[in-house]
């Protein structure tokens, strides 16, 4: 397991979904003293999900598909 950081404005993908949707992270939370990840989907900003930081940095899970390190929501 991967043990890269994840930051606000990340994107991933899935691994092994082909042409799946993106999730971009819009913040972090410790949840029971677990880092997790909030994060919306690139394609429909209503579709969100909270998952596991270690899950996402986890490279057989999913991909970084982009990155802004200002944190911010790209338009």
């Amino acid at each position: 397991m991967s043990k890269k950081h994840v930051q606000i404005g990340q994107v991933f993908q899935p691994v092994g979904g082909g042409a799946a949707r993106g999730w971009r992270v819009t913040a972090t939370v410790n949840l029971l003293g677990i880092p997790h990840a909030r994060v919306v989907s690139t394609e429909d900003e209503g579709v969100s999900k909270t998952l596991s930081c270690s899950v996402l940095a986890d490279t057989s899970h999913y991909r970084l598909i982009a990155s802004d390190p200002a944190g911010g929501i790209a338009a």
